[in-house]
């Protein structure tokens, strides 16, 4: 996320010898200090810091290479970000962040980063993707919520079409575990059998029936994979007990706190990946997908990621895979997109008048400058772990917050029911139970909004590859930017505001290609307004 103040160096993790050192001074009267997350499974006492004055505590802790978010545990309960660094998660979960790199060395994202003074990580190219992921845009769905089996989403392909998303991201389709189950049905990503297909959605000519359907649409398919670990009832966990992470009386656990109804994998063990591989290799052999999501890569090896792609990309050149991390490193051999909600945050900040589009600039250019060259970012405004949008910034500026997701850089992501304003979902956790989305809630003109917003990104290459720009004086509570390439240029301009705003007389010429709220003459957008138009490259 956008950096909250200049750190002091001296108490930000740094390199020394036997891993980074994590400091934390406490308030007077703190008994205990841990030290939680991605490298320790968000175990709250794995890591326990040692008191070496009477405010200071200190741990040196072996890290990966790869991007690490954690918290400080504060005698067992409080969970809180690190004080002294100002670097925060982009996942919407308010986590402190860090990036190691292969020799140890600690990179915090730093303010000012641009073109032409980029992090050290921006000189390394990112993995070659393909086009029809480059141009694409997601929406993700679960099969039993949106259609109720195979054939059921089937039937509602036209109703993607005609929204013009073309890629469709399935959720889990694997049997779920019972053990531990919560609710009815269980956590559709606690898998029984990573070889069959639950029962309940069809079976693999109904599978493979609606994968066909999408690919004469034009749309490509990818399945939810995940990778780290299994349900605690799988029969692996009795028949290869050594595939799992394990305590010292050698039962089988998953690290991460509260999800004891998983099982979790013991990455060491070299047959257990070729299991997985074989087994990601056979879906797409036998069903024709083209390509996986990795639920929980930010927790997986990431040598057992590039490995994944080495092998499936042999069996299809033109594979996509999406890393629900937000790691740097997941760019340079593994994965094509990485999560990006950065934008969301920002949106809402802006909302509050707490941040103005200078402050999204630079938040643009820090995010974008220290990642891999080329690196592709799936920009979402709702995903599976975050409620609806609607909720999150107010009614009024879900509208003006698709503008700008659907008209930035990278690949926009769109969850199932987002387009017509659904109100029921809440997180994944309501796929535990039976659930269906609420169509009667269905919002026309938001969806109309939509298929808008995708034709025009269709239709216009500099908004899906264009470089983008920041122009000066935008007036507070709106976000504009400049979309271009050599032969056009789009400017977006978005009112997030409940005022009307006034912009500089070098937008009067700009040709609206779709506004709402646009007065060309005097140069103001209505509130929550917003416009995309050409400008003349003469201009």
């Amino acid at each position: 996320m956008e950096l909250q103040f200049h750190a002091d160096p001296s108490l930000l993790p740094r390199a020394v010898s036997g891993g980074v050192r994590f400091i934390y001074d406490a308030a007077p009267g703190v008994s205990t200090v841990a030290l939680a997350g991605t490298f320790n499974s968000w175990v709250g006492d794995a890591c326990m810091l040692e008191r070496v004055s009477v405010t200071r505590w200190q741990t040196t802790l072996p890290i990966p290479a790869g991007r690490h978010l954690y918290k400080f545990v504060i005698d067992g309960e409080d969970w809180i970000v690190d004080p002294a660094n100002p670097w925060i998660s982009e996942d919407g979960q308010n986590n402190s962040c860090l990036t190691v790199n292969e020799t140890g060395e600690v990179l915090i994202r730093q303010h000012g980063l641009s073109e032409s003074a980029p992090g050290p990580l921006y000189a390394r190219p990112s993995i070659a993707s393909p086009d029809w992921l480059r141009d694409g845009v997601i929406y993700q769905l679960s099969v039993p919520a949106f259609g109720g089996d195979f054939d059921g989403v089937r039937t509602k392909l036209g109703y993607l079409s005609e929204l013009g998303v073309d890629v469709l991201w399935i959720m889990p389709v694997h049997p779920i575990g019972i053990v531990g189950r919560r609710g009815a049905l269980g956590d559709p990503y606690a898998v029984r059998d990573f070889d069959a297909i639950d029962a309940a959605l069809g079976d693999d000519v109904a599978l493979r029936t609606l994968v066909h359907t999408a690919h004469e649409r034009g749309m490509r398919v990818i399945l939810d994979w995940t990778l780290n670990r299994s349900s605690v009832d799988h029969p692996f966990t009795r028949t290869h007990p050594h595939w799992y992470t394990r305590r010292a009386d050698g039962s089988i656990y998953y690290a991460v706190p509260n999800r004891e109804y998983f099982a979790g994998f013991d990455f060491s063990g070299r047959k257990l990946r070729r299991y997985l591989i074989d087994s990601m290799r056979k879906w797409i052999e036998l069903f024709d997908i083209d390509g996986l999501r990795f639920d929980d890569s930010d927790i997986t090896p990431r040598d057992f990621l590039d490995q994944i792609r080495t092998e499936l990309a042999a069996v299809r050149p033109d594979i996509a895979l999406i890393s629900q991390a937000y790691d740097e490193f997941h760019h340079l051999a593994a994965c094509d997109l990485t999560y990006e909600g950065g934008t969301r945050e920002m949106l809402r900040r802006c909302v509050r008048g707490e941040v103005d589009n200078t402050a999204f600039a630079r938040y643009w250019n820090e995010s974008t400058y220290s990642f891999p060259r080329g690196a592709l970012r799936m920009r979402w405004l709702e995903e599976k772990e975050q409620g609806r949008i609607s909720n999150f910034l107010g009614h009024s500026a879900h509208r003006p917050a698709a503008v700008v997701q659907l008209t930035m850089d990278g690949v926009p992501h769109i969850l199932m029911g987002q387009e017509f304003a659904e109100s029921t979902w809440t997180d994944w956790a309501v796929l535990f139970d039976p659930y269906q989305l609420k169509w009667s809630a269905f919002d026309s003109d938001l969806y109309t909004h939509y298929q808008t917003l995708i034709r025009l990104r269709r239709s216009h290459s500099a908004l899906r590859s264009g470089c983008t720009d920041f122009p000066q004086d935008i007036p507070a509570g709106c976000i504009g930017f400049i979309r271009r390439n050599d032969s056009e240029r789009i400017v977006v301009l978005v009112n997030m505001s409940a005022k009307v705003c006034e912009f500089d007389s070098q937008f009067t010429h700009a040709k609206p290609l779709y506004a709402h709220g646009w007065d060309g003459v005097g140069v103001t957008l209505s509130p929550y307004g917003w416009m995309i138009g050409a400008i003349d490259l003469e201009q």
